[in-house]
């Protein structure tokens, strides 16, 4: 709890220092924390694009797959299946 007093405290006096040296900063902050989110976000669409299009070729992948095992194959009869050698 002491650390944490003692870092609230010499944040706030950081703070005050930085905002006395330049008076613009809050306005400079939020544009460069809007332009930053904005690039987060650009990379975020980008990578959700990236991932839309591998599980579209996994889909047709396994689509096509499944066409073409014919219906007859896919599940052997249990009365023609031998047992397994013991």
């Amino acid at each position: 709890m002491g650390k944490f007093l003692i870092g609230v405290v010499v944040g706030v006096i950081v703070a005050v220092l930085a905002l006395s040296a330049n008076p613009d900063l809050p306005r400079e902050l939020r544009t460069a924390l809007a332009s930053l989110t904005a690039q987060v976000m650009r990379g975020a669409e980008e990578t959700a694009e990236t991932v839309g299009e591998a599980a579209d070729e996994v889909a047709n992948e396994a689509e096509q797959a499944t066409e073409e095992v014919p219906e007859d194959a896919a599940a052997p009869d249990p009365e023609t299946v031998e047992p397994a050698p013991r």
